[in-house]
């Protein structure tokens, strides 16, 4: 109870503090800093769409494609063109006559795109094209979708390819068909293109025992991994779930959370720095201290309320920022968050938007408890706020700079015990989210540990830590 006591006095006098209040409104600020960001990037490129709409008629298209078929077919009548160059000339004039006669857009990416292109390989190869002039001339893209599984079969028959190949591709043929993925050029068509893509490498991982990210050998952890990617991918396209992560996102609620987590977060670790660099240092300044040391309640006791203190106001903030960001992304952004897929005994399991923003929070404030110790650490052994808190926050700043540093130029085993290096958990307790840490620093050798050994290694240092402070303040004259 002598604990319960201390810890509601130091919550009082940290909520009471002017400087407590100042970092609220820091870190609301950083929230509307990052919203006011991202819809300027909305704006911007919305200004950008509608430029190039303006300025992309369809008769604009004509006179260009009819300017570049006149080129072509001009650039033919020389007869010094080496072989090479009238063949990719010749190929070009091609194209760019069946894009004229059927009315494609150059610029787009879709299935009328990769028949022309089959068509001129065609035709270069002197093959027939009466039934892929057909399908062009149709428009209809289930036919062409049916056109390319009796390819697929051919290429069985004749065993060029395998039996898995023919059924890998089989399966990616069908989920276009069933999604109509390739069919128009919109963003919607463009994810879902990315997410068939992410399926094929992990079939063609899988089936060759290579994995085409790295060309190593793939063990039996990378092969679930591979098998539960796949799973997740088909997942999103039956659910029409939007990954964050998708090459070209215009879902300016997912750009913002995001951002938002990585620039609130660092505020609140440099208010927790300042308020933790304080908490010893600061009462033995002013005195404040010699009214603990006076009382029956013994130092331990006094340390534990002091921290539980710290840990509880880092839950607040991030609990309370957390919320914010989903209130201020519900009012302020039409589309879905993103929803966190993962798999669990081969099946796929969902959490929602609200739930996953605060558990990745959570997930993210992890960092700021170690920090927290440190600085209060620091705090007991100095007794000095200034170097406890300048350290502390230079340390926070500049650790992902230097273990980059390190990383890149030591690759010692012993590497990875270095505490920063195990930091950034979101990766490994949510392996299928976007990170902007790993974005910026990307993964190593050093950081590409388990969970388990992460927060073993943070585990350790947080108790040594807590050893230390507790040893300092009990044995130190405070009077």
């Amino acid at each position: 109870m002598k604990i319960f006591k201390l810890f509601i006095d130091e919550n009082i006098k940290t909520w009471k503090k002017l400087s407590t209040k100042i970092m609220i409104i820091a870190i609301i600020l950083s929230l509307f800093a990052v919203l006011t960001l991202v819809k300027f990037m909305e704006k911007t490129e919305e200004n950008l769409l509608v430029y190039n709409s303006d300025n992309s008629t369809g008769e604009n298209e004509k006179e260009f494609l009819e300017r570049e078929i006149d080129f072509y077919e001009s650039q033919l009548k020389n007869e010094k063109l080496d072989e090479e160059t009238r063949l990719v000339t010749e190929r070009n004039l091609e194209m760019y006559k069946l894009y004229l006669e059927y009315d494609i857009s150059p610029y787009n990416n879709t299935w009328e795109n990769e028949l022309v292109d089959y068509i001129v390989e065609q035709k270069i190869n002197g093959q027939n094209t009466d039934e892929t002039v057909a399908l062009l001339k149709n428009k209809n893209y289930n036919d062409y979708i049916e056109y390319q599984k009796k390819l697929l079969k051919q290429q069985l028959d004749n065993n060029t390819i395998s039996e898995q190949e023919y059924n890998d591709e089989l399966t990616i043929l069908e989920l276009k068909g069933k999604y109509e993925i390739g069919k128009n050029y919109d963003q919607e068509s463009y994810w879902k293109r990315n997410t068939i893509q992410k399926i094929e490498t992990a079939q063609n991982s899988l089936r060759t025992g290579i994995n085409k990210e790295t060309n190593k050998l793939i063990n039996a952890e990378e092969k679930k991994d591979l098998e539960d990617s796949i799973k997740l991918n088909m997942y999103r396209l039956e659910n029409n779930i939007p990954d964050s992560n998708n090459g070209s996102n215009t879902n300016y609620r997912m750009r913002f959370e995001l951002l938002a987590p990585m620039f609130s977060i660092a505020v609140i670790s440099i208010a927790i720095i300042v308020i933790a660099g304080g908490t010893i240092s600061n009462e033995i300044s002013t005195g404040t201290i010699k009214f603990w040391a006076l009382t029956p309640n013994k130092r331990w006791k006094i340390m534990t309320a002091k921290l539980l203190s710290i840990l509880f106001y880092i839950i607040i903030l991030v609990l309370i920022t957390s919320l914010l960001s989903v209130f201020i992304a519900n009012v302020f952004f039409a589309e879905d968050g993103e929803t966190y897929l993962y798999c669990q005994n081969g099946e796929v399991k969902e959490i929602g938007n609200t739930l996953y923003t605060i558990e990745y929070y959570f997930v993210k404030a992890i960092p700021i408890v170690i920090f927290a110790l440190f600085a209060v650490m620091l705090s007991t052994i100095t007794r000095n706020t200034a170097v406890a808190v300048s350290f502390s926050v230079a340390l926070y700043i500049g650790n992902g700079i230097a273990m980059q540093i390190i990383n890149q130029f030591i690759t010692k085993d012993w590497v990875k015990f270095i505490p920063f290096n195990n930091l950034n958990l979101t990766t490994k307790i949510f392996p299928n989210a976007t990170d902007m840490t790993s974005m910026m620093f990307g993964t190593n050798f050093a950081t590409s540990t388990s969970l388990i050994f992460s927060l073993a290694v943070l585990g350790v240092c947080a108790f040594l830590m807590l050893v230390t402070m507790y040893d300092s303040f009990n044995k130190r004259d405070i009077i």
